[in-house]
């Protein structure tokens, strides 16, 4: 994967819509997301979204109708999650995403695979937000 690309991921920023709105940045300490654990009574979590599979930007339509697929495969699996959105900071672009809650780190992987991302947040327990790259990262 380009560096360019993977710097963009880890520089992006990841909300969850709650109220407040929280904000995961790649590898910072995040206890907000700790005490959304607590509540939840979870340990983990992934951002994870089915929008512009391998960052080759898709229509809108293509887009949506990819996250409602989503949601289907997270409803199936019985996980609890918030809507959120990657971001660049600068506005460039964006991502809507599911922050999903309680999932394991091969469950994470394998939905973001299922739908073609080079990479999805991992959050363990300590709440540190790591990048996890996906063999779609790695191209044919």
């Amino acid at each position: 994967m380009d560096s360019n690309l993977l710097e963009k991921y880890r520089a992006a920023d990841y909300i969850v819509d709650d109220d407040p709105p929280l904000v995961l940045r790649v590898d910072e300490q995040n206890d907000g997301v700790r005490v959304l654990f607590a509540s939840f009574n979870v340990e983990t979590g992934a951002f994870i979204t089915a929008w512009n599979p391998a960052s080759d930007p898709l229509s809108l339509d293509e887009n949506y109708d990819r996250q409602a697929g989503l949601l289907s495969e997270i409803e199936s699996l019985r996980l609890n999650y918030f809507v959120g959105r990657g971001e660049d900071p600068g506005g460039e672009w964006y991502e809507e995403s599911y922050f999903v809650l309680g999932v394991t780190m091969e469950q994470a992987k394998g939905l973001a695979e299922q739908f073609g991302q080079n990479a999805f947040v991992w959050v363990p327990p300590s709440g540190v937000p790591e990048l996890v790259l996906t063999s779609a990262a790695e191209g044919p």
